[in-house]
This record gives C-alpha cells, structure tokens and sequence, in this order.
C-alpha cells in the first residue's frame, strides 16, 4: 500500500499547498532530480505530513528526521500511519562528528534554523552533506528568515548551491546594501538592495514552497507600560554594574544588564509592583497563560518569585530536558496550572496550546519579530477553526 492509499485510509485530503509540495516533488523525481524543497509553512500548516509524502515521491519508505525531541513522538506516529519508517534525531546529535549519514538516506529537518548560521557546526554539515546526497532532502521551517539576509543564503547553499557561488561575504556585497564593519571582516549587513525583506526573497525561490501566515496578521500586540525598576546613574553613566561589581564590557551585555535592573531585584526576584502587574494579567485571563522571557535568567527569576508566593510555577528553558518539557507541557494542557513560563525553546514542539491558552504574556521581550510570531503562533488556532476573537498578546514595556 503506498503513502496515497494510507492517506485515503485515514480520511486525509492535502490541503492545497501541501498537494503543490507534493507535486513539485514528483516534478523533480519525473525530471531525474533529487527532492529538493523547503517548506516554508506558518505554524499548524501540515508540514509533517507534507514533508513525509515529498520524500515518498521517490519511493523512499524511511527517512532521517532531525527535529526538536518533544517533537519525535509525532513523527514517529505519522511515520507509522503513512507507512514510512521515521527516525527522527536532535539536531544536537547532527552535529556531533561522530554521527554519520549515508549518501543514500533521505532526509527531513524540521526547524532549519536550529542548525544555525553559514558559521554554524550543523549548517555546515548539512551544506556539505546535501552536495553528494543521493537521496530526497526536505527543510522545513515555519520561520526560516531567522537572521534574515543569513538565512536567505543558508537555505540556497544547501537547496541550489550553484545558484550561490563565492561565498557568504561575496553573496553580502552581490545582494545587499552593507557598512564597513569596524571590529570584523565581515560588514554590517542593512538589507537587500532591492528593499525586499528575507520573507519575500524566500518565497519566490522555485524550490521554496511558501504558506503566508494571515491568522497572525489578526492579532495585535498590546503594549501595557510596566511598573518596574530604574538603572542606576552608575550604570547609566560609567557602564558600572554595582550589583556585579564589574565594568559592563560590550553593548549586548549593557542592554541585558539594563533588563535585570527593570525587571529583578538584588535578591533574583521580581520587583514586586512588577509582579503585582503580572499577576493581575494573568487573574484576568479565563484561561491559562503562556509566559515568554527572553532571558532565562529573567524566566526563572519570575518562577522564584511565584513560587515565593506560594504557587508552583511551571518553567520551561533551553537547559531543560526533553522529556520533562515535554511533561511540563502536558501538565499545562491539563489546565490546572495558571502559567507556564519559558524562554525561545516554546517556539518549537509545543503543539496543541492553541486549544487551551488564549493569552501570551511577554515579560522581557525579543528583538527578533521572526521569533516572536512563531511565539504568537502557538496560541494562534489552526485549520479550520481561525476564530482569533478570544486570543491576545500583551508586552510589558519598560521605558
């Protein structure tokens, strides 16, 4: 029985831009090419399912998946329903030199951005790897414009690499409208010259199969001013931070040392007019919040200062297994918690908030919008249900 007629068995119909997908890879199979794609999907687009039926198009029956680990579970599972042998593995685990991949094993790598950049040990594995690869290789991303003009280059050298010839500062000065860079070789990247942004160079690519989010587009974020600390003169002035006792060394550990005067205490909890502001926030929401910081120092500092007040908070970081993420998560889906907090890791495998959470709060925020969209989307509804009138967004503001 072929991936169709599982398919069939199980009622599914593809979507339209999963049979396009579809169809683009059969395209290529037809023509004596490799499956070469990238699923560039919103959140809750099917790219599991899409991303399967692409490689099968070749006749392959398994597939190497590199996905988040809370994720496996449910590769495996469809895997099993489409009649595909998934192993799914961390990205963490690609990238050890130890870990070897046969010319012949089809691939899929959910969230490509977990990779990293063109400097990054796992980008450049799979770069070097997609060259003598004799098999489909799918890349699948709801947010693949991580690091913008970066990420629009990462996924041509590894889709099209002749389409990309000289490098990634060669492939800067050809596309994009730069500054010298006084502290590196490499310069200080403005944007395209064209004025596009990396979502719309991303989409016209031929391989590239795009799903615009319009459920996003309905939701605004609202800014709610926080009651928080100040910064010091010392700090302002001289760069001093008084609570470390040190000389702030560069503008990206000023402006996190600026969050945690705002946002914590000498003592690592929150302020407490801050907290009050949080608390109400979420004592108005009629169902569970979801909690994003930026900094995990900030996420937990926020978990003490709850558990402080006699509650038991759930906190999810970087530094957390995948197995206890993935029961922190079902213990929040259960409802009986008031929040779950947690940092960019909640981008990724968290599937079915949607259902149970219409309010995410953002306590110390993220300058990267790509993030914070796919944040959004995890409470955001999916499929057929878009009714967005219940959800919301709300960002502490600290001025």
């Amino acid at each position: 029985m072929d991936i169709q007629d599982n398919l069939r068995k199980l009622g599914i119909t593809l979507q339209p831009h999963q049979a396009e997908a579809r169809d683009a890879a059969a395209a290529q199979v037809a023509q004596g090419s490799q499956v070469r794609l990238c699923l560039y999907h919103a959140t809750g687009k099917g790219k599991t399912i899409a991303s399967l039926v692409c490689v099968a198009q070749a006749g392959v029956h398994e597939v190497l998946v590199l996905a988040p680990p809370i994720t496996h579970d449910g590769w495996r599972g469809w895997g099993q329903k489409l009649g595909i042998e998934v192993t799914p593995i961390s990205h963490a685990k690609f990238r050890q030199k130890t870990f070897k991949v046969r010319r012949t094993q089809a691939m899929i790598v959910d969230e490509f951005h977990l990779l990293g950049g063109h400097t990054g040990v796992g980008w450049k594995k799979l770069d070097a790897l997609a060259r003598g690869l004799q098999a489909p290789l799918v890349i699948c991303s709801a947010t693949p414009n991580y690091n913008d003009v970066e990420r629009v280059y990462c996924v041509m050298h590894v889709l099209a690499p002749d389409t990309v010839r000289g490098g990634y500062i060669q492939f800067l000065y050809r596309h994009c409208e730069t500054e010298e860079n006084p502290f590196g070789r490499e310069p200080v990247v403005l944007g395209f010259l064209d004025g596009r942004s990396a979502e719309e160079h991303l989409a016209e690519l031929p391989y590239v199969h795009y799903v615009e989010d319009e459920v996003i587009k309905q939701v605004t974020i609202g800014d709610v001013p926080a009651d928080a600390g100040t910064i010091p003169d010392v700090l302002e002035d001289f760069g001093y931070d008084a609570r470390r006792h040190r000389i702030i060394a560069s503008q990206i550990e000023r402006m996190h040392t600026e969050v945690v005067y705002r946002i914590s205490t000498p003592d690592g909890l929150v302020w407490p007019r801050l907290y009050d502001q949080i608390a109400e926030l979420v004592g108005q929401a009629s169902t569970p919040v979801l909690i994003y910081c930026t900094h995990a120092t900030m996420a937990a500092a926020l978990a003490r200062t709850i558990k402080a007040h006699g509650e038991h908070p759930l906190l999810i970081t970087g530094e957390t297994p995948a197995r206890q993420k993935a029961w922190l998560t079902k213990l929040f889906l259960t409802g009986r918690y008031p929040a779950l907090i947690g940092t960019a890791t909640l981008a990724t495998g968290l599937d079915g908030l949607d259902k149970m959470c219409d309010v995410l709060l953002i306590v110390d925020d993220t300058n990267d919008d790509s993030l914070r969209r796919q944040l959004m989307g995890r409470i955001l509804p999916r499929g057929l249900d878009t009714d967005v009138s219940k959800k919301q967004v709300w960002r502490l503001t600290y001025s």
